[in-house]
This record gives structure tokens, C-alpha cells and sequence, in this order.
């Protein structure tokens, strides 16, 4: 058995294996994503799993989220346009969109909660990083619903050997939790702290199901060196585990 299986990785399978995410028949599962950059990578590719085991899946933000053009919409959370889309394709965006940026953002906090009532698997995408590989929430952030059942942060290992000021979303936030300057090196013992961390990765998160992902291994020279980070964290007792969303996601459902 190699050391990234004894870390709880496994090579092979889908993500929602790797995430140990398991779907329950009847009622919905609410999954919110925090961290760094890859979440809406990570969603896109739980969803096209999702839709090909057969369920319904409605993907929305609580925060920000750049418009998918070529994805099903339904703006403002239309009931009739979400159904009409969740028929045809298997799932559907459901959001406002902020007529400045063009950006997807939060549904009303009831429309929000109605979601549950049309699909299997609601996916929320909870925090923004602007495309930095590490994320130290501010006290506002992440904005995770109540009724959410999981919360899987995510980390991207291109940060390791990297600055802090070149790697991570709210830079002062990290100096603070790690007790380094921005130009310190981001170490593997990093990413291990700012995943266990309550004022992390963690932050919001409470009693819930949590899940840590690590994105981009395969820029690692050594991807043990995930396995370890890996293994630190299951000695925590989080469930952790690490791969690459790098490849293309062909679009869900088809």
C-alpha cells in the first residue's frame, strides 16, 4: 500500500468517490464549496458525475461566480425555467446575475432555500478566491447556508514553494494565520494548518460533513508530496484527498 492510499487518496474513480460523498435517495444534499481557486471547476465535474448516475443537480452561488454562458440558466431562480432546464439537461444554473460585473450572485435567501424542493444534489459555490490557488476567509466570509449538509474546501498545491503574496486571496489573512510575511514560502505543513483550521478552510463549516480538496497535483514533481498532506490531515481526522481538474470537462449531461 503506497502512502497516498494510507492518506485516504485513491487512484481511479470519480470525485464524488474521492470526496466520499454519498447521495441519498428522497430528500436533497446541499454541498457548499470554499477555498481557493479550482471550486467551480470542482462543481462542473460533480455535476456531469451527478447527472450521469441520474440526479437532479441545481448549481448557485452565495457569493460571486462568473456567468457559464454554456450552461442552462435560470435567472433569478425562475421556478418554471429550473424545471424545464433540470428536465432536459439533468441540471441547471440558478442565480441573480449583477448587471455591473455580469457576475452570478446570490438568489434571495427563501428562493435560495426553495432550490432544495427541485433536485436530488444542490451545489453552491460559497466563497470567492479570484483564481488564487490559497484562501484565509475574512470574518464575512464564507457565506454557507444553514441547511447546508457539506462543505468541501478547496486548496491548489501550486501554491507549494510559491510566496505568500504571489499564491493566496486576502494576503493579510494568511500572514496572520500562518505567522509569516508575504514573501515566506508556502510549505506543505502550510496547507495543513490553513485546511484544519477553524479560521480557515474550516471557518463556517460547524458540525457539518467536511471534506478537503487538494486540486492541481499533478504540477507537483513528487505527488507523495500530496499523499502526506494528505495523511497529516486524516491524523486530524479530516477526510482529505488530492487530484487535478486540469483536463477538460466535457459539459454535463451530454
Amino acid at each position: 500500500m503506497t502512502e497516498s492510499e494510507r492518506s485516504g487518496h485513491r487512484a481511479g474513480g470519480g470525485f464524488l468517490e474521492k470526496l466520499a460523498i454519498n447521495i441519498q435517495d428522497g430528500g436533497c444534499t446541499v454541498i457548499a464549496f470554499t477555498g481557493g481557486g479550482g471550486k467551480t471547476s470542482l462543481i462542473f465535474r460533480l455535476t456531469k458525475e451527478l447527472t450521469e448516475a441520474g440526479k437532479k443537480v441545481i448549481i448557485t452561488t452565495t457569493t460571486h461566480m462568473a456567468a457559464e454562458q454554456e450552461h442552462p440558466f435560470s435567472e433569478n431562480g425562475n421556478s418554471g425555467r429550473i424545471r424545464e432546464n433540470l428536465d432536459r439537461y439533468g441540471y441547471t444554473l440558478a442565480a441573480c446575475v449583477e448587471k455591473k460585473s455580469g457576475k452570478l450572485c446570490s438568489l434571495p435567501k427563501d428562493v435560495l432555500e426553495s432550490l432544495r424542493d427541485f433536485c436530488d444534489v444542490l451545489l453552491i459555490e460559497a466563497d470567492g478566491s479570484r483564481g488564487f490557488p490559497l484562501k484565509v476567509p475574512e470574518a464575512w466570509e464564507p457565506v454557507i447556508p444553514e441547511f447546508t449538509d457539506i462543505v468541501v474546501g478547496v486548496l491548489g498545491l501550486d501554491s507549494l514553494g510559491r510566496t505568500i503574496g504571489v499564491t493566496a486571496h486576502r494576503k493579510e489573512r494568511t500572514e496572520e494565520l500562518l505567522g509569516k510575511t508575504q514573501e515566506a514560502l508556502i510549505e506543505p505543513e502550510d496547507l495543513v494548518k490553513i485546511a484544519a483550521s477553524k479560521k480557515g478552510l474550516r471557518k463556517g463549516a460547524g458540525n457539518r460533513a467536511y471534506r478537503v480538496y487538494l486540486n492541481k497535483a499533478d504540477v507537483l514533481p513528487d505527488q507523495e508530496i500530496a499523499g502526506r498532506i494528505c495523511m497529516k490531515l486524516k491524523e486530524q481526522g479530516f477526510a482529505a484527498f488530492y487530484g487535478s481538474l486540469r483536463q477538460p470537462i466535457k459539459k454535463p449531461g451530454k
